[in-house]
């Protein structure tokens, strides 16, 4: 009879293996079940017999102690220790009792039970014996006790060794068996193997050259040779696996053919798409080649796409860091102002973009990233305009209203006549508003100087807990005039940063004073320090009312004030300066807070360690002094 599928073949080749592995599991199982029958026996009855002899021989020895105690003069604890073991023995001969497994056994538990009974009688009187007749008590010990104490420990012995002696003749058994199951188990199991060798050998070649076949022509489909056909006149699986298989490459092919022509117009589809932006546009892979690239960003950029052999894409350094975070999974680099555009030439031109990366991304897995560099040379220069307006018309503000400032001072002073006390209120609020506006004039100054880099920055080592102490000095009788408490954490002196102290005190300053105007009566304002990486980053925490969510983004902006948190005097121009400051530092400044909760400045300065271990004096500050323009 003809076999027509290869799961029959198999079946009929492995099955006398099956049988001949089936009767040796059943006889191994039976064997296995008599040797640990054999041993639970050997565990259950001789080895619980073994053990209650010993115990008797123990206690018995034990009691003989305390009998010997009492001779010694020691009455309490050898008849204590008499009477534990007394119930000890007792215990242990109810258990032999109770274990009868052999032949003779019983009579020796029988005989050790009048044994003992003799011994604790005589013992009995033995402890009865007046306190002063210990003649009579060494007498009584070695014509009754010794002897009956000898043939109890006889006794418990011969149960020892009867049983001992049995458990050797059950373990000797027991191998006897084991080496026999074992030769005939090698032997079943290479008649097994032979068989197993055999049919192997015929299964492999009737099975081996098909599925070669099928190999060779599979790997020629992986190197890309799709013409692969395989004939095959068996009409087992073997042969419906060499038809599906001649199925499965013309199918191939198939989609080759029209998968090929669907890459090409979705990869000119998307060429074209980012050739539509007028900004710099890229699209780079996890690794940083670039895969994409309109011709704004090969003019501006040099951003060619990479070939069969991807080369990373050098970009510029304001890019560089930004899109390594990106690639590196930290989240979309997508800059909120003006002040992180950066300068291109594009000929003889100065453009200013915004760089927006943005992580390329596909059931969280990671394809790489997009640039896009937004064009915003007109509000940047609309921005410079305004700034450089507000400078100048600043700068023409200045001296005459330092003129009003000192006219008005002279006529406070009575230098040209006398005044009543409504001129000196007129001239008072005068003069209080003119302080006002030339304080708000030389903020603009300031930050315009700032915003252009004309401001020289004289950067010295400094502790941060001295700048934190010495900010608490400066600001605490304002504080305790509103009713505040402000206080500083314990800081490290080690702690230092290279700022320019002045300026750094314009932030501290800045900070505080808001902390101060916004926080209730009762409240209260804590500074602190810590270490941050390569950074320290300094907070400024108070208990007041907080800032709606809406307002964070723009409170850094030049002229922004919270609408109904606007303290009268205030031009919205504090906040801006710091920013300014800290960013002129290498440093950055952000603020958390939430209504109700309170509010937290944290600005982060460039860490420069003190000297310990250096070659300079104990304390001394390691960090050079730049000067900055």
């Amino acid at each position: 009879m003809a076999v027509h599928t290869l799961r029959t073949r198999i079946l009929i080749g492995l099955l006398p293996t099956l049988v001949i592995l089936t009767v040796l599991g059943l006889w191994a199982v039976g064997m296995f079940y008599r040797l640990g029958g054999n041993i639970d026996r050997i565990l259950r009855e001789n080895y619980r017999s073994v053990l209650a002899a010993q115990g008797m021989k123990e206690a018995v020895e034990r009691m003989d102690s305390g009998l010997l105690f009492v001779i010694a003069g020691q009455h309490e604890r050898g008849r204590r220790q008499y009477a534990e073991h007394r119930a000890r023995f007792l215990d242990q001969l109810r258990i032999e009792q109770g274990n009868i497994t052999l032949p003779g056994e019983q009579e020796l538990a029988d005989n050790l039970a009048r044994w003992f009974e003799r011994y604790t009688d005589a013992a009995g009187r033995f402890l009865e014996l007046p306190a002063g007749t210990r003649p009579a008590r060494i007498d009584a010990y070695f014509h009754e006790l010794l002897p009956a104490f000898d043939a109890i420990r006889e006794g418990a012995n011969a149960v020892l060794q009867l049983n001992q002696d049995n458990m050797s003749a059950m373990d000797l058994q027991a191998r006897e068996n084991a080496a026999l199951s074992t030769r005939l188990m090698a032997g079943a199991l290479i008649a097994a193997i032979a068989m197993a060798v055999g049919i192997s050998v015929w299964l492999s070649r009737s099975i081996e050259r098909p599925i070669r076949a099928v190999t060779v022509a599979a790997r020629a489909v992986a190197r890309g040779e799709l013409d692969q056909v395989i004939a095959s006149s068996r009409r087992d699986e073997l042969g419906e696996l060499s038809i599906a298989f001649n199925r499965m490459a013309r199918t191939i092919r198939e989609f080759r053919q029209a998968g090929t022509a669907r890459l090409l117009r979705a990869q000119k589809t998307a060429q074209a798409t980012i050739d539509a932006f007028p900004d710099p546009m890229i699209v780079v892979d996890p690794m940083g080649s670039v895969e994409l690239a309109n011709p704004a960003a090969r003019r501006l950029l040099g951003a060619v796409p990479a070939g069969d052999t991807p080369v990373p894409w050098q970009p510029p350094a304001q890019i560089r860091t930004a899109l390594s975070e990106v690639l590196a999974g930290r989240g979309d680099h997508l800059p909120p102002t003006l002040e992180q555009a950066i300068p291109l030439s594009d000929g003889a031109q100065e453009r200013f973009f915004l760089p927006r990366v943005v992580a390329i991304r596909a059931d969280d897995e990671l394809l790489g990233a997009a640039v896009n560099m937004v064009d915003v040379t007109r509000f940047h220069r609309l921005d410079r305009l305004k700034s450089d307006m507000v400078s100048t018309v600043s700068h023409e503000l200045k001296t005459p209203l330092t003129s009003v400032q000192m006219a008005v001072h002279l006529l406070l002073e009575e230098v040209v006549g006398p005044l009543n006390s409504k001129q000196i209120e007129l001239l008072l609020a005068a003069r209080h508003d003119a302080d006002r506006i030339l304080a708000m004039i030389d903020d603009l100054l300031d930050l315009s100087r700032i915003e252009q880099g004309r401001v020289r920055m004289n950067l010295q080592p400094e502790s941060v807990a001295t700048l934190i102490a010495e900010a608490e000095a400066r600001m605490d009788p304002q504080a305790e005039d509103a009713g505040i408490g402000l206080s500083a954490d314990r800081i490290d002196h080690d702690l230092a940063v290279l700022v320019d102290r002045d300026r750094i005190h314009h932030v501290f300053d800045n900070l505080i004073g808001n902390a101060i105007q916004h926080t209730p009566r009762g409240g209260a304002i804590r500074l602190s320090a810590r270490v941050e990486g390569p950074d320290i980053a300094v907070e400024v925490h108070d208990t007041g009312r907080g800032i709606p969510a809406e307002h964070l983004p723009h409170l850094f902006d030049k002229f922004y004030r919270v609408p109904g948190q606007a303290t009268a005097g205030g031009a919205g121009l504090g906040l801006a300066i710091a920013r300014e400051v800290i960013a002129a530092h290498g440093g950055r400044i952000e603020v958390d807070s939430q209504p109700g909760r309170g509010t937290t400045f944290t600005f982060s300065l460039p860490a420069c360690p003190a000297a310990a271990g250096s070659d300079g004096p104990e304390g001394q500050l390691r960090c050079p002094s730049i000067p900055v323009s």
